[in-house]
């Protein structure tokens, strides 16, 4: 059974400032997330008695961290055709063979913030994206073929990556969905 803290009990943790074991004591502390996307008010944890840096959070306040962590993550979902999907998969797939559908985010968040910071890089993908989506809707539809299925793209992003992706759609015009699409031609 997982041991229950209250405010003023004592501990024993290591202190990364002090960079030694520290007695600690329990306290409500505001706690910033480590990626700068949000912070997470009043929580129990163990603070160093020496510097009073939060140093340790005991499993009775995970709940709270993820309800805010939840609420601090924007979803982000397109359709797109089913081939352009598994693409990101191969990649996936190539990168880690025990990937889930969990690393597509991964992926995206990589080669966006490539587009993010390269302007070089952005405008070649947005020219030969562009390219492409031009040469598609002037191929024409031969009777009798199949349709290609499409599939359902989801993923929560940090606010940190959603400006990310407010500025390179600011920059390229896109939707969504033709930044992903640019995002799979990086792939």
């Amino acid at each position: 059974m997982t041991k229950m803290y209250s405010p003023g009990d004592k501990s024993r943790a290591i202190c990364e400032h002090c960079a030694k074991v520290v007695g600690t004591t329990f306290a409500y502390r505001d706690m910033p997330f480590d990626d700068g996307s949000g912070i997470v008010k009043d929580i129990l944890a163990a603070v160093c008695d020496l510097c009073d840096a939060v140093v340790a959070v005991p499993a009775q306040s995970v709940p709270a961290i993820r309800r805010v962590r939840e609420a601090a993550e924007i979803p982000i979902e397109v359709r797109l055709p089913a081939p352009e999907v598994e693409i990101l998969d191969a990649a996936a797939l190539r990168i880690d063979p025990h990937a889930t559908q969990r690393f597509r985010k991964a992926i995206f968040t990589y080669y966006l913030s490539l587009l993010e910071r390269d302007p070089a890089v952005l405008e070649q993908v947005k020219r030969s994206l562009d390219d492409w989506l031009c040469q598609r809707n002037q191929q024409p539809k031969i009777p009798g073929t199949s349709r290609t299925p499409s599939r359902r793209l989801s993923f929560k992003i940090a606010p940190r990556t959603q400006s990310k992706l407010a500025f390179v759609l600011d920059r390229t015009g896109w939707s969504r969905t033709n930044l992903v699409r640019g995002v799979v031609m990086m792939v």
